[in-house]
């Protein structure tokens, strides 16, 4: 499939415009895009999007509550094609126009990404991403791209994404609030500083919140957004005990990662 039968007409004509305005957010780079693929598409994804038990991995933990399916064209082959125009480098191509990230390159195991599914009492908490590709420390997390599918998403029921700025390394405000609108996407660039979350679904039973996520990569980074080899750092702004555990939590997978790399390296040089 080519990009021009996957993204809206409206889209591709408006591409200098939608990289004015990803250089221009705050709180950071970013860009909300209305009516992102073509309608026929769209639909499509809306209705053949699989439930949660359809899902293989489930996330239900202090931090999130969701379903996640990566492996696409394995679990779910009726959104190859689509998959594979969002990963092709014709669309890495347009998505560089309107970030202005160069280079970008697709991850073939979709790792995080694919389809995700939030149910009711779904919720992410607020994090940022992991720097490096999980599997190829040599690939630098440079960009995230968001698009939901769930037709007539009630404001009333939550599951907004949240963009938070930052303070020494932590969220600090409530910036803006995107609504998980049908065929709306979001891009934006993922760095050391780049809080998101989603905050908690409240939906009616039968129906959830359906997204495409897809995650890009460069071999290099600039200077000045380097910072040492991280996981995702949680952070909770309402809880208690989380505002209390999450640091400690974060600083003790910082402590062991490299502990980890190392028994990961000699277990691998046994083999």
């Amino acid at each position: 499939m080519k990009v021009s039968n996957l993204v809206s007409r409206d889209v591709l004509s408006r591409v200098h415009d939608l990289s004015v305005a990803y250089r221009e957010a705050s709180p950071y780079r970013h860009v909300v895009i209305e009516n992102f693929l073509v309608d026929e598409v769209a639909d499509f994804l809306s209705t053949r999007f699989p439930r949660m038990e359809d899902m293989p991995t489930v996330f239900k933990e202090p931090m999130s509550y969701k379903g996640q399916l990566s492996g696409v064209h394995e679990k779910w082959p009726q959104f190859s094609e689509v998959f594979n125009t969002l990963q092709s480098e014709e669309f890495r191509s347009l998505v560089s126009q309107i970030t202005g990230i160069e280079h970008l390159l697709e991850d073939p195991i979709m790792a995080g990404g694919g389809l995700h599914l939030s149910p009711k009492s779904g919720f992410l908490d607020i994090h940022v991403d992991a720097n490096f590709h999980p599997k190829d420390k040599s690939l630098h997390r440079r960009v995230n791209i968001l698009i939901y599918v769930t037709r007539n998403w009630d404001r009333d029921w939550g599951g907004a994404l949240q963009l938070w700025s930052d303070k020494k390394k932590s969220p600090d405000r409530l910036v803006e609030i995107v609504e998980p609108k049908f065929n709306r996407a979001v891009i934006f660039s993922t760095t050391r500083t780049s809080w998101h979350g989603v905050e908690p679904i409240n939906c009616p039973d039968g129906v959830s919140r359906q997204s495409l996520a897809l995650y890009y990569y460069t071999n290099t980074r600039p200077q000045d957004e380097l910072y040492k080899d991280s996981s995702v750092i949680w952070m909770n702004r309402t809880v208690t005990w989380k505002r209390v555990i999450y640091p400690l939590m974060n600083f003790g997978i910082a402590m062991l990662k490299p502990y980890i790399k190392r028994k990961k390296a000699f277990d691998a040089a046994k083999k």
